[in-house]
């Protein structure tokens, strides 16, 4: 009798999840990130950047996963919102409600990340007065957060849309008066006076200092 081919996955994965958990490697991880004793488990760091489109986050995501000393999971508001299947946007009417159905819990997902003891870096941009970031806010209360506000000049922005060839000119410029940079504990950096790897390396530090 042929087997179903999803009980033939869910043999491979078993098998793989064997193998995973009888690396030491994979264990002596465990203890070093997702522990703090006991059986508590300590919180994942979480690293926010906020910032406009254009401002550069994803670059910089990725290169404080390259020079952070612990390891640092990427999760992008972008990637939940390309997990929409296309046919269901109503673009026609401004209708994206299947997109925002996933989006909406993009700090949701980030908490439960934070709670298997990860420590997440997340581009974002938060609007003011808006619910997310209301629901943010209660959230991640309590959990080790710092917001990165992440700045370059006007003109950059526009030079950086232009380049990506995939943007609105003039939509980050526009957005500027929409975002929040208002937290309480919070970070300026400036990637266009300063290079990602002097940034990175000053998050990393006041994330190690503010999150303690």
């Amino acid at each position: 009798m042929i087997k179903p081919f999803v009980t033939l996955n869910i043999q491979k994965y078993i098998k793989l999840r064997a193998v995973l958990l009888d690396c030491p490697f994979v264990k002596e991880t465990e203890i070093k990130i997702g522990s703090c004793g006991g059986d508590k488990m300590e919180k994942g760091k979480i690293i926010i950047l906020n910032g406009v489109s254009s401002s550069g986050k994803s670059t910089l995501a990725k290169v404080l996963q390259d020079r952070s000393p612990i390891p640092l999971y990427k999760l992008d508001i972008d990637d939940f919102i390309l997990m929409a299947p296309d046919k269901f946007n109503d673009y026609a009417n401004n209708d994206f409600s299947v997109q925002y159905a996933l989006a909406s819990k993009f700090f949701h997902v980030v908490k439960l990340i934070s709670d298997f003891g990860l420590s997440i870096v997340a581009p974002y941009m938060f609007f003011k007065n808006s619910d997310t970031l209301s629901e943010c806010r209660q959230l991640l209360d309590g959990y080790p957060v710092l917001v990165v506000n992440v700045i370059c000049p006007t003109e950059e922005l526009r030079k950086r849309e232009i380049k990506r060839e995939n943007r609105t000119i003039g939509s980050a410029v526009s957005q500027l008066q929409l975002l929040e940079t208002n937290f309480d504990n919070c970070l300026f950096v400036d990637n266009y006076v300063n290079s990602n790897e002097l940034c990175a390396d000053t998050i990393i530090k006041s994330l190690f200092i503010s999150c303690e």
